[in-house]
């Protein structure tokens, strides 16, 4: 549409700087200026048509627009061809009178068939049936509910990785969430005890919000209780209609506290078809200033639950790398489905049809009772 708005004001400044040189077809040149004028009025209307309804703004009948040659017919009618079809009364010695061209002669001659064809303009848009078009898209029925079970333990304010091991989990699960736009997601949050953050969720929003309060110590954060963070987020899956069911298992150390054994979970997660994968964070042994001297990370007891779930295991040795872990896992677990969406129509034709019967009224009024002609 504003191509379509500079193309036709572009024509007319053509028009107009031609007029100021060709003198001797001043009527064709005054069609023509107004002709442009008139296309640049209409693209200029459709212009704030769209800017004031948005993106989904459109035209259900666009090709009653061919009908603007109706309102550029009567005008070029009234203003061209007018003397063709009147008719003329003699009278005596008209050579003697003068021109006059004062303001209420410009305004009968003019305003009343301005009036009338911007009525038709008006008219002809609203035929083409401006619309408001909101589409709402529609989450699938079967997706993939995956809770994020996320250690805050006090071991994840080392700064091996960049600022710490906790903040890092958080931006990269964050980048995560939001790439999963048609799942259900949830958050736990684990040391001592297991706690459900959030349940199974299609508001990614307020999962964020969820996220980025998460802190260190909101649960006793001396222990780390692997086993009790599986069962409860298996407990939270184990109804899901869900097609596919998976937990994200972040940790930077071992299960050293809780009532159930890791592996008993992850084998009870595995017979409600569940599939885990387990990520551990920490840097090896020595690689750096925050490093421990020893491994805080169980691999082997790591790579069992993931082997008994169907999933898989990955370490991560600083933030690069545990972001490119979450991306494999997306790449891993896609959501297929057929998108749909709801679309609701919202009708703007009655305000240009109103307006051109007020400017037809007003053209009808101005002509019978003030501007009238004498032939």
């Amino acid at each position: 549409m504003i191509y379509f708005f500079l193309i036709s004001v572009v024509l007319l400044l053509a028009a107009l700087t031609a007029n100021l040189f060709i003198k001797r077809a001043p009527k064709t040149m005054a069609v023509l200026v107004a002709g442009f004028a008139a296309l640049t009025a209409v693209s200029l209307a459709g212009l704030l048509f769209v800017r004031l309804a948005g993106d989904g703004a459109e035209f259900i009948h666009p090709w009653a627009f061919v009908l603007l040659v109706i309102p550029f017919a009567v005008f070029l009618a009234q203003t061209v061809f007018r003397g063709a079809f009147a008719r003329r009364v003699a009278y005596p010695m008209t050579h003697l009178m003068v021109e006059q061209s004062s303001l209420r002669v410009l305004f009968t001659r003019w305003l009343p068939v301005t009036l009338y064809t911007a009525a038709l303009m008006l008219m002809v848009i609203a035929l083409a049936r401006p619309v408001r078009v909101d589409r709402t898209v529609l989450p699938p029925t079967e997706g993939i509910d995956i809770i994020l079970l996320m250690d805050v333990s006090a071991s994840m304010q080392k700064q091996d990785f960049y600022p710490n091991r906790f903040v890092a989990a958080q931006s990269t699960a964050s980048r995560f969430i939001s790439k999963r736009l048609n799942d259900r997601i949830g958050l736990v949050a684990f040391a001592k005890e297991a706690m459900l953050q959030a349940p199974l969720t299609l508001d990614h929003e307020a999962l964020q919000e969820y996220l980025s309060t998460l802190y260190l110590g909101v649960v006793d954060a001396n222990y780390t209780a692997i086993g009790d963070a599986l069962g409860v987020a298996a407990n939270h899956l184990k109804d899901s209609k869900a097609k596919s069911k998976i937990i994200i298992l972040l940790t930077d150390g071992d299960s050293n506290a809780g009532t159930i054994a890791p592996l008993l979970a992850a084998k009870a997660a595995a017979a409600y078809g569940i599939r885990v994968y387990t990520v551990g964070t920490a840097s090896a042994p020595g690689d750096g200033l925050y490093s421990s001297a020893e491994d805080e990370i169980n691999e082997g007891l790591m790579m069992e639950i993931a082997d008994a779930t169907g999933g898989k295991f990955y370490r991560a040795k600083n933030e690069a790398e545990l972001a490119k872990i979450y991306d494999t896992i997306n790449e891993l677990e896609k959501t297929e489905f057929a998108p749909s969406s709801t679309v609701n129509r919202s009708d703007y034709y009655q305000p240009f049809l109103l307006m051109a019967l007020v400017l037809a009224l007003a053209a009808f009024v101005l002509e019978k009772l003030f501007f009238i002609k004498v032939p």
